[in-house]
């Protein structure tokens, strides 16, 4: 489905962030969508969609240094606060952190404490776990990524950055991966490095710090960079990236249980072919005015949860960049 909110929403853009900010008391919620870029330069805005309203609103929120490709996330015990890290802008990567205060609007520069990972692209909305974020990897310059292999935890009740050390092995350097949390661990699939694109699924345990390559089974991926992802219970879902043979529309998820990937199939119309987006999942109360597909319709009923998965903008290997946004019912 395309949803297309009132008002005046994003200009064209790649490299932002889209996150799903839960509602209170019976509401829908919002997704907001920070910072990107395009050909005329990086951004330092931010957009929200007001899922009640159906409508886009433009915040006057201030301090945010511009950046694309970098992460956001919501610390389990703040979810009033929305928390970036890394990311370039037109003279380099960042390797700073900001967090904004929804409620009072304002966008502060963290002073942290510990090392810091280097300066680097790090695009994800669902790397953290409890408090904690988890860097692993990024881009450095052009096709190639970072040169450490470590991982990088920032605790964002004590504004620390530490680097535990991991027992087996880890992913090769890569950028444009996904990194997705499942409870307590991180799963990592894909990535770029110089002229290889990855398609290997890692995970590691954040509770013993040890990595795993995934043996996966099933409709396994092909090797793909700067695709998106975001987890629905113990279902992995990935959509989107660029492959060997271009940019692509497809969707996959991964059973974790199962360990075997299925490529999912949907009626009509897919959305164009992207790579450089951004994604998140949206819990949907139903109403008896809203309608599904039938074979929804069989699973649900007005008044139960669907998630929906909602994607905004990109861009192809054209050169079109894309300022739409896509909706579509997912099933675990």
């Amino acid at each position: 489905y395309a949803l297309v909110p009132a008002g005046e929403g994003p200009g064209e853009r790649v490299g932002h962030t889209c996150t799903y900010i839960p509602g209170k008391d019976g509401r829908k919620g919002k997704i907001l969508i920070v910072g990107g870029a395009n050909p005329n330069g990086s951004f330092s805005d931010s957009y929200i969609i007001d899922l009640d309203a159906h409508e886009w609103d433009i915040p006057d929120w201030e301090g945010l240094l511009p950046r694309y490709e970098h992460c956001s996330f919501v610390p389990q015990s703040r979810p009033g606060s929305l928390w970036v890290f890394g990311g370039a802008e037109q003279n380099g990567n960042r390797s700073c952190v900001q967090e904004l205060q929804m409620e009072t609007g304002s966008w502060r520069s963290v002073k942290v404490c510990g090392t810091p990972p280097s300066a680097r692209t790090y695009h994800t909305c669902s790397a953290c776990v409890g408090e904690r974020l988890y860097v692993f990897s990024g881009g450095d310059q052009g096709a190639a990524p970072v040169s450490d292999s470590q991982l990088h935890v920032f605790d964002s009740a004590s504004l620390t950055w530490s680097q535990p050390e991991t027992q087996g092995k880890p992913p090769s350097p890569r950028h444009g991966h996904v990194i997705v949390s499942v409870g307590s661990k991180l799963y990592i699939h894909g990535g770029l490095a110089g002229e290889t694109l990855h398609s290997d699924l890692h995970c590691i345990d954040t509770m013993d710090m040890r990595w795993e390559r995934v043996r996966a089974k099933g409709d396994v991926p092909p090797g793909c960079a700067a695709h998106s992802a975001a987890a629905l219970g113990k279902v992995i879902y990935i959509f989107g990236g660029m492959t060997a043979s271009g940019a692509v529309n497809s969707m996959y998820k991964f059973h974790i249980d199962r360990q075997r990937w299925t490529l999912v199939t949907f009626g009509g119309a897919l959305p164009s072919k992207r790579l450089d987006h951004s994604m998140c999942v949206v819990p949907w109360r139903l109403r008896a005015s809203e309608s599904l597909p039938r074979r929804q319709q069989e699973e649900t009923s007005p008044g139960e949860f669907v998630h929906l998965c909602f994607v905004f903008g990109g861009m192809d290997t054209e050169g079109n960049i894309y300022n739409d946004c896509a909706v579509a019912v997912l099933s675990q």
